[in-house]
């Protein structure tokens, strides 16, 4: 789902933004928590938002609320429930989802995340950081929502679990057509795992665009103080000064080659 932002009035300022549909799109800088709000169509706006080229409409606006969802960093059990099967269970209710057999929809939904069944008999104390982030997944699923927005979905991971989210996060957008939203402030995270970027400073948008593109602009992004991941820097300083003649790439591995390549 593509959601284009046109002139949106925003504390003093006028913001123009792209969600681009089937992509992994990243978001970061100070403030980051408004700007999700107003992807989530939470808040009161004046300009333009259009939505698949569909302008946004108050007759419209509450189908397109209803397509998109927020993962937020944890999984809570607020309503102390028995097992996950209960905690899944109620989220339906809580989210008035019509679902012929619940059972069924539950069980295709851990299946596209990749966990076993078994999972549903346990209680959410028992499961993992990895296995909390797939139920939420899951549980969006099962709402069937078009954009997902994930808050730092992979703090507390390790670089195994991580590999396997994001893969799934590539599953999501190329099978399913889902737009992923990536919030973080962890800049190798966005670096590497999203195609799109937005960048916020001072409740504006700094600039946005191919991630890849923007980290690249390293002397600007220096000058605005925001974070340079690691392997860009490395990148950097040996173009700039080493004069070694090096793409920039968003895998250790390549810029290896790339040096033995070159030197």
């Amino acid at each position: 789902m593509e959601m284009i932002f046109n002139d949106y009035a925003f504390k003093k300022n006028n913001l123009n933004f792209t969600i681009y549909s089937n992509e992994i799109n990243g978001i970061t800088g100070n403030n980051y928590e408004d700007l999700v709000e107003i992807i989530n169509l939470k808040k009161k706006y004046t300009g333009t938002i259009t939505i698949n080229n569909e302008k946004l409409t108050p007759s419209n606006i509450k189908e397109y609320k209803n397509k998109i969802d927020i993962i937020e960093e944890e999984l809570y059990d607020n309503i102390h429930t028995n097992t996950i099967y209960d905690l899944i269970r109620e989220e339906i209710i809580i989210r008035k989802l019509l679902i012929k057999d619940i059972k069924k929809k539950i069980q295709d939904s851990l299946k596209i995340v990749g966990l076993n069944q078994e999972l549903l008999k346990r209680h959410i104390n028992t499961l993992s950081s990895s296995e909390k982030k797939l139920i939420q997944i899951a549980i969006s699923l099962i709402s069937n929502k078009e954009v997902i927005i994930l808050i730092e979905p992979f703090k507390a991971l390790d670089k195994d679990n991580e590999k396997k989210i994001i893969m799934l996060f590539q599953k999501l957008k190329e099978q399913y057509h889902k737009t992923i939203i990536i919030v973080s402030d962890d800049s190798e995270v966005l670096y590497k795992y999203t195609n799109k970027i937005i960048i916020l400073k001072n409740d504006k948008i700094l600039i946005e665009g191919n991630t890849k593109e923007i980290y690249q602009k390293v002397d600007y992004l220096n000058k605005n103080k925001i974070d340079i991941p690691e392997i860009v820097e490395l990148t950097y300083k040996a173009k700039k000064e080493k004069n070694v003649k090096i793409d920039y790439h968003k895998d250790v591995r390549d810029i290896i080659k790339d040096i033995y390549k070159h030197v």
